[in-house]
């Protein structure tokens, strides 16, 4: 059984790009919100090391398949901190040490504080999180659990009577391979520590004690320690180890870094505040990565659901005008305008109809028919009520270059007037996407479908952000349309796909007949759910491409398909305001 990020995690590339970064910031946040009850902000650094400040996370951003579990791990350790750490007791260590003349030792006991701070935090969450457990386990792997530590731990080296013995032997202690007979006070020590009840801590505070008492104890010994024991002891130490293993220096590496950890010093990758925007643009848009078998080749479909204000400031995929850009205001003003007439003409779907039935031999009594009880039986009615049926229409527009210019606008205004309509109406919902490709940050181009709309979650605002989308890009018809996932119709519900596109599937060495094979097949089984096609072809005013195209967009949509001249888009809207309104749609 897959534990940890593997049970979860879909990543395909062994470094991570600024999606997958994303996503896990995104996943990490969830974690460590889970864990703490609290929303602390998980970011990544652009500072290089940083510590824990009790308010937020950092991150690093050298994340990969192999470090995806300890990062996890590190980011909970911290997060569990900024709980259960009161951070003023290290910040007032000095007026603690004081009172008892440990002064002197404050550095010592600062990181003696923070080692036994975190024996008693990660017991915590060990025992009240099993499901971080597998994290937790990568995170000790990577700092504590190896060879290196191994091989230092069953050695001859650290085991002279010095502090610089003390911290390492004391920092590994929970290893299997700990030797308590290394060192004098080692064993003293650990019993002042006692692991096993380390839950027995109730806050920082009763940590700082055991901390200063293991100082104590070993300072009390270092300082009355003569020349002659010293040489006795260490040449005592130095019997029954193995004298082979890791170099003095690689220990000595190893023992800074663990002692950074203990600090909370860690080092992580910094990232540049371009790429942090532009991580967090990602993750206000949710957007995610699906892969796609289209043509016989699997390719990854990017999905970004709606428009967010950061996707538009940072111009993801290079799709968006800023938020300067005025030219599309009017466009947005007329859609609404012609919404709410074609709503005006659509309220009877909001409208419950009602019917009713006399003169029936069960019912309800008509006090009306009561004088004639002792002739007739018939003096009972029912009432038949029923409401239009929901639907669902999903309205997938071509967002690729070609459609620039007026078709892009006449289709913007009539795709608003419908999102209005779907705003102010109880049983129309309404999802439009937006089909072309763009820049991938360090992937190159990739097909992107843009959730843009979704009347069951979004408001008017978001409708009006149409409007900074910017027409540009390819034409991937069918990788994207199997991407939608668009629902079946059933007896409750009816489904239709509204497609509105003026050229044929492109995008790379997608193109031809077997691009039009493969949308083909998408709308082939699109249709076996019982999802409706209105399929329109939006011809331009100057260079129709009806001659050349007929039959091919025919025979993606099916005979049904229609070709709609720019200065005639109205007949989308009409046709659809019939629809609406078509009887077989009551239930």
């Amino acid at each position: 059984m897959n534990k940890g990020s593997k049970y979860w995690s879909k990543h395909s590339w062994e470094k991570f790009d600024l999606i997958e970064l994303a996503n896990t910031q995104r996943s990490i946040t969830n974690f460590v919100k889970i864990l703490t009850g609290e929303e602390i902000p998980v970011e990544f650094t652009t500072t290089g090391d940083s510590m824990t400040d009790g308010k937020s996370i950092t991150i690093s951003s050298n994340i990969t398949q192999n470090t995806l579990d300890s990062t996890i791990g590190l980011a909970l350790h911290e997060g569990a901190h900024c709980t259960y750490t009161n951070f003023d007791v290290p910040k007032k260590i000095g007026n603690f040490l004081l009172e008892r003349n440990l002064i002197h030792g404050k550095e010592i006991i600062l990181l003696l504080l923070n080692f036994v701070e975190d024996r008693r935090i990660d017991q915590l969450v060990y025992n009240t999180a099993p499901g971080y457990q597998s994290y937790y386990k990568a995170m000790y792997d990577k700092y504590f659990y190896n060879s290196t530590v191994d091989n230092g731990i069953l050695s001859n080296k650290f085991r002279k009577e010095n502090w610089e013995s003390y911290i390492f032997r004391i920092i590994n202690i929970f290893n299997k391979n700990t030797d308590l007979t290394a060192l004098t006070k080692l064993k003293e020590v650990y019993n002042i520590l006692d692991l096993k009840n380390i839950s027995r801590l109730e806050n920082t505070l009763d940590s700082l004690n055991i901390a200063s008492k293991m100082y104590s104890c070993i300072r009390d010994y270092l300082v009355t320690l003569t020349k002659e024991e010293y040489a006795k002891q260490s040449q005592l130490n130095k019997k029954n180890n193995n004298p082979k293993g890791a170099s003095i220096k690689s220990l000595k590496n190893l023992l800074k870094k663990q002692e950074d950890f203990t600090m909370g010093k860690v080092h992580k990758q910094k990232i540049s505040t371009l790429h942090k925007n532009k991580i967090k643009a990602i993750s206000e848009s949710l957007i995610k990565v699906e892969f796609i078998t289209s043509a016989n080749k699997k390719r990854p479909v990017h999905i970004m659901d709606g428009i967010s204000d950061a996707s538009i400031n940072e111009n993801l995929y290079d799709k968006f005008h800023s938020f300067k850009y005025t030219k599309n205001n009017n466009l947005i003003e007329q859609g609404i305008t012609k919404g709410k007439r074609l709503l005006n003409k659509l309220q009877i779907r909001n409208e419950q109809i009602t019917s009713s039935s006399k003169r029936l031999k069960q019912g309800k009594i008509d006090p009306r028919r009561i004088y004639a009880a002792n002739f007739e039986e018939d003096l009972f009615y029912k009432i038949d009520k029923s409401n239009y049926k929901p639907i669902n229409l999903n309205i997938s527009i071509d967002g690729s270059g070609s459609m620039r210019g007026d078709k892009w606008e006449q289709v913007l205004i009539n795709t608003i007037a419908l999102g209005y309509v779907s705003l102010n109406m109880d049983n129309i919902n309404i999802l439009i996407s937006i089909r072309t490709s763009g820049d991938a940050f360090t992937r190159g181009q990739v097909p992107l479908l843009i959730l843009a709309f979704d009347s069951k979650k979004h408001k008017l605002k978001d409708l009006k952000k149409l409007k900074y989308y910017r027409e540009d890009g390819l034409t991937p018809e069918g990788i994207c349309l199997e991407a939608l996932n668009i629902p079946n119709s059933s007896y409750y519900l009816d489904s239709y796909l509204i497609n509105m596109s003026d050229g044929m599937p492109t995008f790379l060495e997608y193109k031809g007949k077997k691009a039009i094979l493969d949308t083909a097949r998408v709308i082939k089984n699109i249709k076996k759910g019982g999802v409706n096609i209105l399929s329109y072809f939006i011809e331009g005013e100057y260079n129709s491409y009806k001659h050349d195209a007929e039959n091919n967009f025919k025979q993606m949509y099916g005979k049904d398909a229609s070709f709609i001249n720019i200065n005639n888009i109205n007949e989308i809207t009409k046709t659809l305001n019939n629809l609406l309104l078509k009887k077989e749609l009551v239930s």
